[in-house]
Order: structure tokens, then C-alpha cells, then sequence
């Protein structure tokens, strides 16, 4: 992807990692085209900025000689003290500075403070002109009142529910930038002797006649973070959302990509950042978490999204990170998170839900069955976040659909009766399997044609059978008469709402993927499909065959869904994420 270079302001950071006030400026219209550089060593990056925020008097005092010499612009902020026992050496701290200031003579330094009320105190103490730095505008709209007490890593308040209850949340005070947290609760300082805390938030709750933010131009922008998970539900679940957003909202979706799907991302009309993993890379990951969040939040300045997308089971602490850094924080975060999880999943997964806006779920048509936590319980950590269950997403309302004649002609098929197998990694042990479905494929005079995943090669064993890749599958499937299928979200869907054809599901047996048995049977119990089970291999023989003849006679399921349900209130509800952050 290119970035485009613009002439921009560009503002040196001094101070301590997520500083509030550093996340906060992006809010201020004359920020609007500031470029922030979080700097250590002001003398030598000089060169990179035009000018130095220091944003307390202890980072100017350790940095004094070197931000005299740059000669740069520099405002310092001065901070009140953050307890009382502080007193003493806050007053110090401050007489050093100024002392200092006065023998250098350094007309180029300034100071500030955050409100009017620290900046008269301060000047009080200092008997020096301090100036109020520019202020935010305040956020208008309902939102639960927050207590913020820096000793407490837990933020708790009072929240109301879509129905009307309210109940009591809590969150990482870390996982936020404050651009985003002035915007969904009310803030105020919990403790009364920590006056820092007082300004900041006095600083990040605004005043009324302030200019707003500058409105971004362009379309909607949404950055979905896709991890280098197993196979290719996360990337196909992504591209049909991205798909539905751009249909109704025109969004403009950019994929931040650590999966080796990338290539299938860009040739669907996606922008790709294609990334590598720490194990990819054989890196420390420290290391490689420290620099992927350096990059991210690059990415993250340059393209200003409105929504930052996560499909995975957990958020990497780097995504949470670069959207706390300065300049990338205006964005709203959407989780998008699978159900039918296995009944024993702890809930402690759930505890995501903290970071979002969104949590949205597609939708399982085999939700009756799950007895997973996304269903019987509730995230220790929910922060502000909304739910929204979709109806099931897949890719194939938004592709085309071949007929029989001209999907077999694309595969290089000719006529003839074939089934699909497609199973993944479903079973651990394959021989025993595949050796019954060839041979019943041979005794039923059945044509097998093997999918070859774009990401895994096919079996040792394939013999005689014929291998073709393609993805994704819906396109293709009335070339076959039955398919033999694992059981993950998108390949269900795509063959329960739709097709035809005879199918076996093989459900996987591997823990860390969602509850496919359950979805399996009950697929079965709706007469929708039949199943083979890894644990029961004396019962694959006759399944396989029964199949098989069903699929010579040219039987149909007639009693499976027909069609997919608009997306539109997914949409709506991604939308209005961005709303939030406008």
C-alpha cells in the first residue's frame, strides 16, 4: 500500500509512555495535520521535528541542556502534584526548572499547564508566565459517569443496558486511549488529593465554546487486523463483512495482514499491509511486539480509520497499544468474535469485550445447540461495549454462482457424477478415512475431486483422485453432486444455505476450534446433513455409503435455508462506531 506524504507539523512527544494529555491532542483542530513523534534523545532527533511538547517538568529537567542546545519551538507542560505527600518535591522540582530556565535564557521554551485554574497555582509558585494550552471541545451526549483514580487499574461505573437495567461494568483503565474514553463515559477525578488527575481529566471533559475537531474527509475507513489463525475462517469472515460495508455504507476497507491469505485478500478488491509474525520472523516477542506496534500505529496515523476490526479470540496487546499511541486513537474498535465455542471454554475469554465498541457475532444457524460462553455467561470485563449478533456471513452473496455446466468447465470437469471432498485438517489421522471414501466412490462409480486449500497441501494418499484448487468453494459447488466436508463456520454456511446436494459434515476434534461437533449434529437432527465423527470410525463405512448412493441417484435436501438475510443492521451497527468518533 502507498502512503501518500503531506506537509505536516511535525511535534516532538517528551514524556512518559501513553501519557494522557499526549493521546489527547489529536482532538484539537490545530492538531488536525500534526504529525507526533514520540522522541528520547531531543538533541539528536532534532532533525525529525519542528518542534518539542514536553509534557511534564521532571522530562524538561532531565532534558534541559539538550532541549536548550535543539533550539526548537518547546512548550513545557507543568503538572500539578499527584498527592500531597508530593508537595515538597513538586514545589522543588518546579524552582529547579525555572532557575534553570532564567540562567539559560531560552527565550524558545515556554510553559503551560492544562487548565486556567493549575495555571494560575502555577504561576503562583513559579512567579512565572504560565499559559493554558489550547482546549478540547467538550463531548456532548449521555454517557456513564467514570471515576478515574490512577492507583486503580479497573475503571467501574454504572451502565445502562439496551433494556433499560443497569448494571455495573468494569475495564483496564490501560486498554484506552483518552481520546476515545472522553467520548464514552463522563469523566471525573475520583481522588480529590490528586491534583494532576484533576486537570487531565478536567482537560479531556473540554469546554463548551471550544472549536470541534477537524471532521475527516473521504469515505468511512475501516483497518481489519486479521492473525495468521488456522485455515482461512478469519480472512473469508473479514472479506464478507468488508464486502457488506462496502455495499451499503461505500467503506473503504484496508486489511492488516498477518495471514498467508493475503494474496486472496488484494486479488477481492482489498488493500493488503501485508505483516509477518514473530514466529514467522524468529523474533523475541517483546521485541517483535514493541516494533509491530510502532508500525501499526504509523499505519494507523497515516490512514485515520474510523474503525479499527479484530476477528480472533484475543486482542495482541500491539493492536491495543498503537491505538493508545498519540495522533491514533479516534477510531472505534470492533471485536468480532465466533460463537458456538466448546460448553467447557472458560469465560475469561469473553474478557475482550472490554476493548470494544462492538462485539459483533455472526450469526450460526446452529445456535440452538451452543452451550458455549458467548451464551451462558458473561465477560468479567465489559467496558462499553454493545453486542450485535448478525445473520449468518459468508462470501456468497457476493459472488457469483455458476451453473453446473459452466462451474464444471472452469474446474476442467467433464461430465460425469463428482463429489467434493473437502475436509481440512479434520481428522489427525487421514488413511483409514480416505481409503473408505475411495473405495465407495469406486463402487458407486463416483468421481472424487479433492479442494486443495490455497494455504495446506493435500493428503500423502491421494491416488487416483483428482485435485483442483480453488477458493472460495460457493461459486463451484453445482458442479458436484455431494460434498464431504469439515465443519468450520464459513464452509457450513456456505453449503447448508444454498446447496443441494447430499453432504457430509466431518466435524474437527481439535480443542481450540469452536464447538463443531455440536454444530454438526444438529445440522444432522434438522435432516440437513449426515456426520461422521472422529471418535466413532466403525460407523464411517455405511454412512459413506449410503451417501455415495444417494449421491448416484441424484438425490436433493430440499429442506435447508434457501438464502441469506441482509446485513444491513450490521452495518448500521458498524456505522455507528464511527459515528462515536466523527
Amino acid at each position: 500500500m502507498t502512503m501518500i506524504a503531506t506537509s505536516k507539523r511535525r511535534l516532538g512527544l517528551l514524556g512518559a509512555s501513553f501519557d494522557p494529555v499526549g493521546q489527547l491532542l489529536e482532538d484539537l483542530p490545530e492538531d488536525a495535520h500534526t504529525e507526533y513523534f514520540t522522541i528520547t534523545e531531543p538533541l539528536s532527533e532534532r532533525a525529525d521535528v519542528d518542534e518539542f511538547l514536553v509534557l511534564s517538568q521532571s522530562y524538561a529537567l532531565a532534558h534541559l541542556p539538550a532541549l536548550i542546545a535543539a533550539g526548537h519551538p518547546c512548550r513545557v507542560l507543568l503538572r500539578r502534584a499527584q498527592s500531597s505527600s508530593d508537595q515538597a518535591s513538586w514545589v522543588e522540582g518546579l524552582n529547579l526548572l525555572c532557575n534553570a530556565l532564567a540562567i539559560a535564557q531560552a527565550d524558545h521554551i515556554t510553559l503551560h499547564a492544562l487548565t486556567a485554574e493549575a495555571a494560575a497555582a502555577l504561576s503562583d509558585v513559579t512567579n512565572q508566565t504560565v499559559t493554558v494550552l489550547a482546549q478540547l471541545k467538550a463531548i456532548s451526549g449521555e454517557r456513564p459517569v467514570v471515576p478515574i483514580n490512577r492507583k486503580e487499574e479497573l475503571i467501574t461505573f454504572s451502565y445502562t443496558e439496551k433494556d433499560g437495567t443497569r448494571s455495573t461494568r468494569q475495564a483496564r483503565l490501560d486498554g484506552f486511549s483518552w481520546v476515545r474514553l472522553r467520548r464514552l463515559g463522563k469523566l471525573f477525578a475520583a481522588d480529590p488529593n490528586d491534583l494532576d488527575m484533576a486537570d487531565v481529566v478536567a482537560f479531556a471533559e473540554g469546554v463548551d465554546d471550544a472549536p470541534s475537531p477537524i471532521a475527516r474527509k473521504g469515505p468511512a475507513t475501516m483497518v481489519v487486523v486479521v492473525p495468521n489463525g488456522v485455515g482461512l475462517g478469519h480472512v473469508t469472515r473479514m472479506m464478507a463483512i468488508g464486502k457488506a460495508l462496502n455495499k451499503a455504507q461505500n467503506f473503504r476497507v484496508v486489511f492488516w495482514c498477518f495471514s498467508r491469505a493475503a494474496a486472496i485478500v488484494q486479488a477481492a478488491g482489498f488493500e493488503v499491509i501485508l505483516r509477518q509474525t514473530g514466529v514467522h520472523l524468529d523474533a523475541h516477542p517483546p521485541d517483535w511486539r514493541r516494533w509491530e506496534t510502532v508500525e501499526f500505529a504509523k499505519a494507523l496515523r497515516h490512514i485515520k480509520p474510523d474503525v479499527v476490526a479484530y476477528d480472533g479470540a484475543a486482542f495482541d496487546r500491539f493492536v491495543i497499544n498503537a491505538l493508545r499511541t498519540p495522533g491514533c486513537g479516534r477510531s472505534g474498535v470492533l471485536w468480532v468474535r465466533r460463537g458456538m465455542m466448546r460448553a467447557d471454554t472458560n469465560r475469561s475469554v469473553l474478557d475482550p469485550e472490554q476493548f470494544s465498541d462492538l462485539v459483533l457475532e455472526p450469526g450460526d444457524l446452529a445456535v440452538a445447540a451452543d452451550q458455549g460462553p458467548t451464551r451462558t455467561a458473561k465477560a468479567e470485563f465489559q467496558g462499553f461495549c454493545e453486542g450485535h449478533v448478525a445473520p449468518p456471513v459468508t462470501l456468497k452473496p457476493y459472488l457469483p454462482a455458476y451453473t453446473r455446466r459452466e462451474a464444471q468447465k472452469r474446474l476442467g470437469l467433464r461430465r460425469g457424477k463428482y463429489c467434493l471432498v473437502s475436509l481440512g485438517g479434520a481428522f489427525g489421522n487421514w488413511d483409514e478415512l480416505l481409503w473408505t471414501i475411495k473405495e465407495q466412490a469406486r463402487l458407486h462409480r463416483i468421481t472424487l475431486i479433492w479442494a486443495q486449500s490455497p494455504l495446506s497441501p493435500p493428503p500423502d494418499d491421494s491416488g487416483d483422485t483428482i485435485i483442483r484448487q480453488f477458493y472460495p468453494l460457493s461459486p463451484y459447488l453445482e458442479a458436484f453432486n455431494g460434498v464431504i466436508t469439515a465443519t468450520g463456520y464459513n464452509s457450513f454456511h456456505e453449503l447448508v444455505m444454498g446447496y443441494q446436494g447430499p453432504v457430509i459434515l466431518a466435524p474437527t476434534n481439535l480443542e481450540r476450534l469452536d464447538d463443531q461437533e455440536a454444530r454438526a449434529t444438529y445440522a444432522a437432527e434438522q435432516g440437513w446433513a449426515d456426520v461422521i465423527y472422529a471418535s466413532r470410525p466403525e460407523e464411517h463405512r455405511q454412512i459413506i455409503a449410503d451417501f455415495m448412493r444417494r449421491l448416484r441417484k441424484g438425490e436433493q435436501v430440499k429442506s435447508r435455508p434457501s438464502s441469506f438475510a441482509e446485513q444491513d443492521e450490521m452495518c448500521k451497527a458498524i456505522d455507528g462506531i464511527r459515528q462515536t468518533y466523527a
